[in-house]
């Protein structure tokens, strides 16, 4: 066959089909990227929704929503998709935070209020940003270890 050179055809068939080689990245459930990403969005809108409908600004609903959001949207996630869990949690966070806050408090937030409010979301922020991104990489690792132990015996 023209273009082959030297190799059969049955070569290159069974080196494009490795045994023991995964096909591609896998993702545990149906649904496509949108899935974790509006998991990783939807539930932190959710706590931040309960915490200032209570009044008591952002506080525990929106911390834990926020790090099971992560922690769910790496689970769903494929491997290419961790690293954008990761990196996207704490911009998730203070935008979440930011929106919500303006939404809620927007009569606070006029002319230089708004660039010291700004500074108190991230400060504030900033322990639910690294406990969400703490959740996604531990459900990352567990992930990898369960896939090499599936993989090897």
């Amino acid at each position: 066959m023209a273009g082959q050179r030297g190799r059969s055809s049955d070569q290159g068939s069974r080196r494009r089909a490795a045994p023991g080689r995964p096909d591609g990245p896998t993702r545990p459930f149906s649904g496509g990227p949108a899935l974790p990403a509006a998991v990783a969005v939807g539930l932190p809108l959710v706590g931040a929704g309960i915490d200032e409908l209570s009044g008591s600004g952002m506080g525990l609903a929106f911390a834990v929503c926020a790090v099971l959001g992560t922690g769910l949207a790496a689970a769903l996630s494929t491997r290419s998709g961790w690293w954008w869990v990761v990196a996207a949690s704490p911009l998730v966070v203070l935008g979440i935070t930011a929106v919500a806050e303006l939404v809620a408090n927007s009569d606070l937030y006029q002319g230089n209020r708004l660039a010291t409010g700004s500074a108190k979301w991230v400060v504030h922020g900033f322990p639910v940003m690294a406990q969400a991104a703490a959740a996604a990489l531990l459900v990352i690792v567990v992930r990898v270890v369960r896939d090499r132990r599936r993989h090897h015996g």
